[in-house]
């Protein structure tokens, strides 16, 4: 977990929202690897594992082939273009974290990966059934076909005004957002503020070998 990550994470208990606090085992650079973060609240604690912060367990998303020009749409689907920002990466597309970094310098949080990824070099991870993060606290979105109505709803309540948002087709787009554009996989949204932005165009998708 990248240590000024912790800032945006909140605990998903109900209650006001506030922060965590970190103790920490092991660390390496700015990476968190060990520890754990507790709410001052209703004193729940949730453990950080080889750079994973456990929220709740749920069942990492199934493993699949991270395909460079899958990232490179998906990163200009979302605009990842400074390092200022933060995006969210739920579920399978978790798996495209690494080219995406390679191609991006914003950073990465991932949300219930592919078990492979593991976390480090601007990308970080926490397992959770709805996303544990401060209101409007992040600059994009991606969620995967896995994801429920409440982690998709948690989710749009943490994008920043103008965020995007990335989404399957087979899913509708959220309340609030607009949409931007769509292929044949997936759409591309944007939260409604006073500032927008152009329209994305999304590269074409190269067809692969059977």
């Amino acid at each position: 977990m990248f240590t000024p990550l912790v800032d945006i994470l909140r605990c998903p208990n109900v209650h006001d929202e506030t922060w965590l606090v970190a103790s920490i085992d092991r660390a390496e650079e700015r990476d968190i690897l060990e520890g754990t973060l507790g709410c001052p609240v209703c004193l729940a604690e949730y453990p950080i594992r080889a750079g994973v912060v456990r929220f709740s367990e749920v069942a990492p998303s199934p493993a699949m082939t991270a395909h460079e020009d899958d990232a490179v749409r998906l990163a200009a689907a979302l605009d990842l273009t400074e390092a200022r920002m933060t995006a969210v990466l739920h579920g399978a597309w978790g798996a495209l974290a690494p080219i995406i970094r390679g191609l991006s310098p914003a950073q990465l949080l991932l949300v219930n990966p592919p078990p492979e990824i593991a976390t480090g070099d601007g990308i970080s991870i926490v397992v959770a059934e709805t996303a544990p993060l401060a209101h409007a606290s992040v600059d994009a979105v991606a969620v995967d076909d896995s994801a429920t109505p409440t982690m998709i709803a948690s989710l749009v309540a943490r994008l920043r005004g103008g965020g995007r948002m990335v989404g399957p087709v087979a899913r509708p787009v959220p309340e609030g957002l607009v949409e931007l554009a769509r292929d044949d996989d997936v759409w591309v949204a944007r939260l409604e503020a006073a500032e927008m932005r152009s329209a994305p165009i999304l590269p074409t998708r190269r067809r692969r070998p059977d």
